[in-house]
């Protein structure tokens, strides 16, 4: 993703700080959606491809919150917990289960939900009546 999307890491950790630890009824988590989703509908999305989009972002901020707050001892060897019989794929992909920074995987994870939409704006939606 580049120098697009250097810096950015800590505005996602602001957004993160607004929500996160908050019911999902609260007036900061509506205001996080109600902007996000506008944003979409601006860009052309359809309202239910706006609508889980928000949701699939809010929770991978919410995820990523959580994970990160709670990184400490319980990472420590977690590679080592994980037995070849029982977990082998991730035994075999243990090295990157915590590698890179909260910000790296974040910015992965979002980058992957970017091209997902970018792909889905280019669709034609169908009139199928199911409110996009």
């Amino acid at each position: 993703m580049g120098d697009r999307w250097a810096g950015r890491g800590a505005r996602y950790r602001d957004a993160a700080r607004l929500i996160a630890g908050l019911a999902t009824t609260e007036a900061n988590t509506y205001r996080f959606a109600d902007a996000m989703i506008q944003a979409l509908l601006d860009a052309g999305f359809p309202p239910r491809t706006a609508a889980w989009a928000n949701w699939t972002v809010f929770y991978l901020i919410l995820g990523i919150t959580q994970e990160q707050q709670a990184e400490s001892t319980e990472t420590a060897g977690l590679a080592a917990a994980f037995d070849d019989a029982e977990f082998p794929a991730l035994r075999a992909a243990s090295a990157y289960i915590t590698a890179g920074t909260f910000d790296e995987r974040f910015e992965f994870a979002l980058g992957m939900q970017v091209t997902v939409l970018k792909a889905e704006l280019g669709r034609t939606v169908p009139a199928s009546g199911d409110g996009d």
